[in-house]
């Protein structure tokens, strides 16, 4: 697949902070970057910044299911009887 660049002006304190929070969760700016461009292309652009750290397993699950891939629950029913088999 082709790719671009996207480029963003921010205050470099916020980038290096931003790093360096990313890094704690084995992300980088463009991993960031990337999964963001995903929610809004698929129509899910949301900014509730829920406090919520996502870690390496929960990412490659989300990864999985915007791939096609995984099993996604169609309802919390659905995800209750997914949570208790």
């Amino acid at each position: 697949m082709a790719q671009t660049v996207v480029r963003a002006l921010v205050e470099e304190d916020l980038k290096t902070r931003a790093q360096a929070e990313l890094a704690k969760q084995g992300l980088t700016l463009s991993d960031l970057m990337r999964m963001a461009l995903r929610e809004a292309a698929a129509g899910r652009v949301s900014f509730t910044f829920d406090d919520i750290v996502r870690n390496q397993e929960t990412i490659r699950a989300m990864e999985e299911l915007d791939a096609g891939e995984g099993e996604r629950a169609l309802g919390m029913e659905a995800f209750r009887s997914m949570m208790n088999n």
